[in-house]
């Protein structure tokens, strides 16, 4: 989540300062952990994959073993109120009218035996967030050549984990551009620069969570 911090640090150390920054910040969100116990004959999920309202973007999913009617979920901040954050502590407190004002509404909307659910554990924790364009860079720094970058995948992190490790070796052991298994360019460092007044090919999706 610090990555961009790091970058200035290691500019700092060596060449003085950046040409072009890294885009990547600490954001905070918060997962919520529930049970269902269903008393009205509505249908409790039995293994739900990775599933997102698409008008809310609340999250949620199975977390346990199939049947055992556990749950994680979340949200993002609303945009206003999805803000850099530096100051640790804050991960000491979980926000939780993101549950009561946003997510609840919403998964009792798309499961109804979801209107029956306890809140069993929470916490907060941060998304190396890229504000560009929330996706990966896979790429050496342009001004910074022994500095290899796999950042900013902003939650998509553990998901790609695999694939952008591979990947990472490749360029290490072939050079910058010399993907060997999957040509994953299109998260090279490039798309970030301004030219002429635009940004390269950026990569925006819908859902990200």
């Amino acid at each position: 989540a610090h990555s961009g911090t790091l970058m200035n640090l290691l500019a700092s150390s060596s060449s003085g300062t950046l040409l072009h920054s890294l885009p990547v910040v600490p954001r905070k969100r918060c997962i919520f952990f529930f049970h269902c116990s269903s008393s009205d004959g509505a249908i409790v999920p039995y293994d739900a994959p990775l599933t997102i309202c698409p008008t809310t973007n609340v999250y949620f999913r199975s977390d346990g073993p199939p049947g055992s009617a556990h749950f994680l979920c979340g949200v993002s901040p609303t945009p206003e109120h999805d803000i850099d954050s530096y100051n640790e502590d804050d991960l000491n407190r979980v926000d939780y009218h993101l549950f009561d004002d946003i997510i609840w509404p919403a998964l009792y909307h798309l499961v109804p035996a979801f209107g029956t659910i306890k809140v069993k554990s929470s916490w907060a924790g941060y998304y190396e967030y890229n504000v560009v364009d929330q996706n990966g860079i896979i790429d050496f720094h342009p001004d910074m050549g022994n500095v290899l970058m796999v950042c900013g995948f902003t939650g998509h992190g553990l998901q790609h984990s695999p694939a952008a490790g591979r990947a990472a070796a490749e360029l290490l052991e072939f050079g910058q551009g010399q993907f060997q298994t999957l040509d994953l360019s299109i998260l090279g460092f490039d798309r970030l620069i301004e030219k002429d007044g635009r940004n390269g090919t950026n990569i925006f999706e819908q859902g990200i969570v």
